[in-house]
């Protein structure tokens, strides 16, 4: 079985068993965060030469106060299947099935400058507007773009920067 097809049932199983998904969604947050702001941590997880029962006892100390005891067994198991490598995947899949359920989509804005509080209300709701659902808005501001936006929507990216207006430009004048 492919990780991705392991990664997917891991995701599911962990969504679908919760009786609570408020309480899976802010424990996904939780691990997510940590898990990105410990590099110890994400090395423990991807790491062969750690035993597995140092493994288990890292997640309990770190998590057994702070997560659902379901969550808690749903990471203890993938120690004890040696699937903890999959954990920051399998984390991200169970965002977007929560995602999906919940009619948010993800958006992600690359921009010339950075967005002051009203340029990115006016965005948020213009995308929200335009694709009829919920957006969760991330701006990165590229210094390499003259003006305008290059939107990340899924799989499909917009791309209204004055770079790429200018190579279209560039095309048309060559014809």
């Amino acid at each position: 079985m492919t990780s991705t097809a392991v990664v997917q049932r891991y995701a599911q199983a962990l969504y679908q068993e919760s009786a609570n998904a408020q309480q899976v969604r802010d424990d996904v947050a939780l691990m997510t965060r940590t898990l990105e702001d410990s590099r110890d941590l994400r090395l423990c997880m991807a790491s062969p030469v750690i035993p597995r029962t140092q493994k288990a006892s890292v997640v309990d100390r770190l998590f057994e106060p702070h997560v659902h005891p379901l969550t808690l067994k749903f990471l203890q198991l993938l120690v004890k299947r040696e699937r903890e490598d999959l954990l920051s995947a399998i984390l991200k899949q169970v965002q977007a099935l929560s995602d999906q359920d919940q009619g948010i989509i993800n958006v992600h804005a690359q921009v010339a400058a950075p967005l002051n509080e009203e340029g990115r209300a006016q965005l948020m709701s213009t995308l929200e507007n335009r694709l009829e659902r919920s957006v969760r808005l991330s701006v990165a501001v590229d210094s390499e773009l003259i003006g305008g936006i290059i939107l990340r929507i899924g799989d499909t990216v917009y791309d209204g920067s004055v770079r790429y207006q200018l190579s279209m430009l560039r095309k048309r004048m060559h014809v």
